[in-house]
């Protein structure tokens, strides 16, 4: 790969971090965790880079969130050592990796289900380790986590007769009210998702289980969730880099994030662009080109990008420039790096080292 040290000379498609807005979010989180009880355990499955995990570690964060156990193998080998797999581990083969990861970080993982802590006790007795983890609690996602907090006693008192998994805590994730765009109703949905969580803790512990850890949020909910009493942790994410869709929920947070990329043709009323739909994702609509007043993306292809303005503009083939991601998770993981840029000065180019890592 080529050495480049100004933004212009980036060859496309490329991802850009803007770092003056990337550092004003990185700060606006701590500075804003510094006056909640809860701690933020920030969601790496947006950016997928062990060198931005290790900033927000940094800055005040209590360790990572990993989507998936590749990506936690890919931070821990970055050097970061506390992390929470919100997900379950299942199958042979990740408990032979999820044993290899224990020897070198601390790793909290998801359960659900009876079978699940029976296969993960078995591996950490073998390997003579435990393992901790938490009671994921189905809040309304509809996807993982027990439906009750009586269900969540049972499997509680199905690991307290274990001797190689240990509950830590529980979690649950409202993620199916994060784009709720009215504040208001966003605030109350949220809070009534974390407070069936908090209601799960005083039933665990009524009945004699001690939880450490409740865990939750996303970055549409971060200043919601991380205020309700007993929440302990926040997982947010997006917050970091964000996107043109979590921008409309006006969280005062900098878009840091956009994809450089070249027009290579000018037809009537239109122009084609060297991204597509294998450079930016779209399902959460089309990206939005940067600067350019009444300009947008009205179609992608595989590999090009149809731009509509009213005549050219004045832009011309060779042209580079800057589109925002409406979704910002799957835009990155179809890349290998980030561009650091300051000041259109290239001050980093940051691997992307878990992008694809979803095993």
């Amino acid at each position: 790969m080529r050495v480049v040290n100004r933004k212009e000379h980036i060859d496309t498609p490329a991802l850009l971090l803007d770092l003056d807005k990337l550092e004003f979010n990185l700060t606006k989180a701590a500075d804003y965790f510094k006056t909640v009880d809860a701690d933020l355990r920030p969601h790496i499955k947006t950016h997928k880079c062990p060198r931005l995990a290790r900033m927000q570690i940094q800055a005040g964060a209590i360790g990572i969130t990993c989507a998936k156990l590749g990506e936690a193998e890919t931070m821990a080998a970055g050097g970061i050592s506390n992390i929470l797999i919100a997900n379950q581990v299942v199958g042979v083969e990740k408990m032979r990796r999820l044993m290899d990861l224990l020897a070198i970080a601390d790793v909290t993982v998801a359960v659900e289900s009876e079978s699940n802590i029976i296969e993960l006790n078995e591996a950490a007795r073998y390997r003579n380790k435990v393992v901790h983890v938490l009671i994921e609690i189905d809040v309304g996602m509809h996807r993982c986590g027990v439906s009750s907090a009586k269900e969540a006693i049972i499997l509680a008192r199905k690991i307290e007769a274990l001797k190689n998994v240990s509950l830590s805590g529980i979690m649950g994730y409202e993620g199916h009210v994060i784009f709720t765009f009215e504040k208001e109703e966003r605030a109350r949905l949220a809070t009534a998702c974390m407070d069936e969580l908090i209601s799960a803790k005083h039933e665990l512990e009524k009945a004699g289980f001690p939880i450490k850890i409740v865990s939750g949020g996303g970055t549409g909910t971060y200043d919601i969730s991380s205020k309700v009493k007993g929440v302990t942790e926040i997982q947010a994410g997006s917050y970091l880099t964000m996107d043109r869709t979590y921008t409309y929920l006006n969280l005062g947070f900098q878009e840091a994030l956009t994809l450089y990329t070249t027009i290579i043709a000018v037809k009537d009323g239109h122009l084609i662009l060297d991204a597509g739909m294998k450079a930016v994702s779209s399902e959460f609509g089309m990206p939005v080109p940067l600067g350019i007043e009444g300009a947008s993306i009205s179609s992608l292809s595989e590999e090009h990008g149809h731009l509509t303005l009213a005549g050219t503009g004045g832009l011309k083939v060779g042209q580079k420039i800057e589109l925002v991601p409406t979704h910002g998770c799957t835009t990155i993981n179809l890349h290998d790096r980030f561009y650091a840029v300051r000041n259109d000065i290239v001050e980093g180019v940051w691997d992307i080292s878990a992008r694809g890592r979803f095993t």
